[in-house]
Parts: structure tokens; sequence; C-alpha cells
């Protein structure tokens, strides 16, 4: 039941984030769009993350603990973006501050906006939905 439940409510934070990122309508060359991935986490089954960047320089971000009945949050803030480098910086400092444009792709970056290696590294990786 619980798996269940933690299913619907990431449905439903991606369906409104695709609303509150521009419904879809931005270029396919532009990385404006909603991400998703489970990132791991130090106990229990990791952390489902939704990004969300919009064309207007906004960012949202929604973390659901797997294994968590109150692990659900969410932040807001702007962001920029390097075009030279494909690095997106959020304004928060509580946040993992650093992500990578890739291939339908955001890769979160480590404290210093170095890629993160080891065997983990790929969990790193949100895919563009």
């Amino acid at each position: 039941m619980k798996k269940i439940v933690i299913f619907i409510v990431i449905i439903a934070v991606i369906a409104s984030a695709s609303l509150w990122a521009g419904g879809g309508k931005e270029k396919s060359d532009n990385f404006a769009g909603v991400y998703y991935g489970v990132i791991p986490s130090a106990s229990g089954s990791g952390i489902a993350v939704v990004v969300i960047l919009n064309e207007g320089g906004n960012y949202k971000i929604t973390y659901q603990y797997i294994d968590r009945d109150n692990g659900f949050f969410t932040y807001t803030g702007k962001y920029l973006f390097d075009n030279k480098t494909g690095i997106v910086t959020l304004d928060s400092v509580d946040l993992p501050r650093y992500y990578k444009i890739g291939n339908k792709s955001l890769t979160q970056l480590d404290a210093e906006s170095k890629k993160i290696t080891g065997k983990l590294a790929r969990n790193y990786i949100l895919k563009k939905i």
C-alpha cells in the first residue's frame, strides 16, 4: 500500500510539474522541462527526485524518500544557466547547487561543480520526461 501511495504522489508531482514548466511547449533543443530520477540515500531505497526548470529561470525540486512516510520536500527558487559550460546553478545553499545539462538529461554535480564519480555516479543522472 505504501508503495502505491508513493507512486501516486510521484505521478501527481510529475503531472503538475509539466504544467508549471510550461506544458512541454519548449523547443526540443531547449533544456527547460521536467527531469526525474532516483538518487541514492544513506539509508533506504533511495530518493525520488523531480527537478523542474522553467524558461523563466525558476526551478522547483521535489524529493520523496521512498521508504519514509514523512519524507516529502519541495524547494523553489531561481537558477542561472552558463551556455559555455552547460551548467545550471541553483540559488540555494541547502540543495545540491550544480547540474549539468546533457542529451535529455540533467546530471547532479558535486559541491565544486565537478562530475560525481564512483559506483553510484550513474544514479545522479535525471532523465527528461
